[in-house]
């Protein structure tokens, strides 16, 4: 259980001191522990079936001894790990945070500088994890966290290894759906492509608050991933082509890793319209922007002088080709075990030779050889006609202008002087709708305290009832909330909520006690300064209008006077997660402040009713009776036993 202290059997493991139990997944039991030097670091105790596999303790040993050389700063590294005794364990980093995926159902979606950071960080820790030959196949929000702003990848690999022990014989799958390649849907051969489909999907969560592929039943996420339906609309337009590109349905088609990490720098929040040219450079293999910001006067544009005209960006591929991987991807192997631990960093490989730069055309000409797709859309404006010259290849276009067309005849020239079309102003990004509604919630209180105007007994006591489960709801989501911020979401947070439930009830039931009894007693103070001081003592009525004001004050003090800040809290955050948008709270505020100026106008007007008990007045004028009555009564016996024992007994009154 998160969060629960471990057994004095299990309080150390080797070197390391065990505080607490974080949480437990396929592979097996995740503990908060601290080292020799005294940092906390994260105890992965293997599940029995893993640790009696011995073929997979041998693998898993020399991959450790590898992995443990480096250090990935994006993902949670290996620190240690003893796989040789009887209890074997793998030693991790410690990432205290909130996962993306809680932040994001928190908080809302991420600001664009936010997602920015977010893409980056992830194409960083993918380059990391793919060059140590190993498929995450398991990247989601849940298995982000954030700290300090960056992306850490956790529970890394697991996913991979629990397929490979086990559930491949079963014909299952692992992995969460709306973030599985459909290659791994379709049972195909899964190669790192896989990750960059996850990475992008995760990064559209941050972006938009949603899954890319919907979140109906499993089998309608599962179709829409295969036939490559992602709600890309819902995101930002600056992000759309990048997420086109790495959402692709034909993994062959995605860029890779380092592709992903070169659109991820060139993303602008500011850009909404795109027009493809790789940046400005003056490095030899690099397609530079040619000057057409000069005018001449017969209505053309002059090139800038550029020494050898059009460069050839070498390792930049164009959007619709194939990534230039600098590495061969590897597809899944069955009894591969690395995937359980971070990423290695190798040395970088070679940079492949570079193409020979092929002889370029006659000065002037444009190449008119159809291109594959731009990945973004091209700009409002064409470049002049091209007059047949073939490119030399296919990738080869001039910087700065979209494509030729690919058949047909040449396109007209644009007028002199023409005005380029000025791209479409950028949607507003909204903020996400989450506020505490007070305007809705005074107007809530209003209607509850006309309530207890006019039927003091029972709605004051239905609302000692209700603010003691709020109080019970809000200290479950206390509880929920911290544990969420050390370790993130878990599964087993629901059984955690209702096993915690009976020791909230206890708080609740002591917090509500002290707070009815500072409320009370403001109620009676109330109830006398009407009485007294104001003249509301006309009880021939039978309704006491004092007392019944009285009660209306002890029901707005169970939420005003101090012992009243969890129910306010809860009952913020209940109208909260249900008012999402600003159209539905103004129709609720418009109806709930009808309905608040109805009670309170018909509790001015109206003879409170006691039921099921009778009017205080008549409650105390029958015990000031029955006082009296005792009073007399112990005074006269007493009178009469001293007279009769002094030899008085005669007198009446003492008979």
């Amino acid at each position: 259980m998160t969060g629960e202290r471990v057994p004095d059997t299990m309080e150390r493991l080797g070197p390391y001191r065990l505080l607490r139990r974080l949480g437990e997944g396929g592979m097996g039991v995740v503990h908060l522990a601290l080292d020799e030097e005294g940092r906390q670091v994260a105890v992965k105790v293997l599940h029995p079936h893993v640790a009696a596999d011995l073929k997979a303790r041998d693998r898993l040993t020399r991959e450790v001894e590898t992995m443990r050389r480096v250090r990935s700063p994006r993902v949670a590294e290996v620190l240690d790990a003893r796989l040789t005794g009887g209890q074997p364990y793998i030693v991790t980093r410690f990432a205290p945070g909130r996962t993306l995926e809680e932040i994001v159902l928190t908080d809302g979606p991420l600001a664009p500088q936010q997602v920015i950071r977010l893409a980056r960080g992830l194409s960083e820790a993918l380059i990391a994890i793919h060059n140590a030959d190993v498929i995450h196949r398991d990247l989601k929000p849940a298995n982000v966290m954030v700290v300090d702003g960056d992306p850490l990848v956790i529970d890394f690999g697991i996913a991979h290894l629990v397929n490979a022990t086990r559930l491949t014989q079963t014909g299952m799958f692992v992995g969460t759906p709306g973030y599985l390649a459909p290659e791994i849907i379709r049972d195909e051969e899964i190669t790192q492509a896989a990750d960059v489909h996850a990475l992008a999907a995760t990064v559209f969560f941050g972006a938009t608050g949603r899954p890319p592929f919907g979140t109906g039943s499993f089998e309608s996420v599962c179709y829409n991933i295969m036939e490559g339906r992602a709600d890309i609309e819902r995101a930002p337009v600056w992000l759309r082509q990048w997420l086109r590109a790495a959402l692709a349905v034909d993994a062959s088609s995605r860029p890779d890793a380092h592709g992903l990490l070169r659109r991820s720098r060139a993303l602008d929040p500011s850009v909404t319209a795109f027009q493809e040219s790789p940046p400005r450079t003056d490095q030899p293999g690099h397609t530079r922007r040619l000057d057409t910001r000069d005018p001449v006067p017969d209505g053309t544009r002059r090139l800038g002088s550029v020494p050898d005209g059009t460069r050839v960006l070498d390792g930049a591929a164009s959007p619709g080709d194939e990534p230039a991987p600098t590495r061969r991807t590897r597809p899944v192997s069955e009894d591969s075990y690395s995937d359980v631990l971070p990423p290695v960093q190798y040395a970088e490989p070679e940079q492949r030779p570079r193409r020979p730069r092929p002889e370029r055309g006659p000065a002037g000409r444009v190449p008119t050889a159809p291109p594959p797709a731009p990945a973004y859309p091209p700009a409002p404006y064409g470049p002049p006609p091209g007059y047949g010259a073939p490119a030399p290849y296919p990738d080869q276009r001039v910087a700065g202008y979209p494509p030729p067309p690919p058949s047909g005849p040449p396109a007209p020239l644009a007028p002199p002087h023409q005005p380029r079309p000025q791209p479409p102003e950028p949607r507003e990004q909204r903020p996400p709708y989450r506020t505490g509604h007070p305007l809705l919630a005074a107007l809530l209180l209003v209607t509850v305290v006309a309530g207890a105007r006019m039927l003091p007994v029972l709605v004051s006591t239905l609302m000692v009832v209700v603010v003691m489960c709020l109080r019970v709801g809000e200290y479950l989501w206390a509880d929920l909330a911290q544990r969420r911020s050390i370790r993130g979401s878990s599964p087993s947070d629901p059984l955690l909520a209702v096993l915690g439930t009976p020791w909230a009830l206890v708080k609740a039931a002591f917090a509500t006690l002290f707070a009815s009894t500072v409320a009370l007693m403001f109620g009676v103070l109330v109830w006398g300064a009407l009485y007294y001081l104001a003249g509301f003592n006309d009880t021939s009525s039978g309704g006491d209008s004092a007392a019944a004001w009285g009660a209306a004050a002890f029901v707005a003090g169970l939420f005003l006077l101090p012992g009243g800040g969890k129910p306010r809290k809860a009952v913020a955050r209940t109208l909260t997660a249900a008012i999402r948008s600003p159209g539905a709270g103004m129709v609720v505020t418009i109806i709930v402040g009808t309905v608040a100026f109805l009670a309170a106008a018909t509790a001015l007007n109206t003879v409170p009713s006691w039921v099921p008990w009778r009017p205080p007045s008549d409650a105390i004028t029958a015990l000031g009776q029955s006082a009296r009555d005792s009073a007399m009564g112990v005074i006269g016996g007493l009178l009469q036993d001293l007279l009769g024992r002094n030899g008085f007994g005669f007198f009446p009154f003492t008979r």
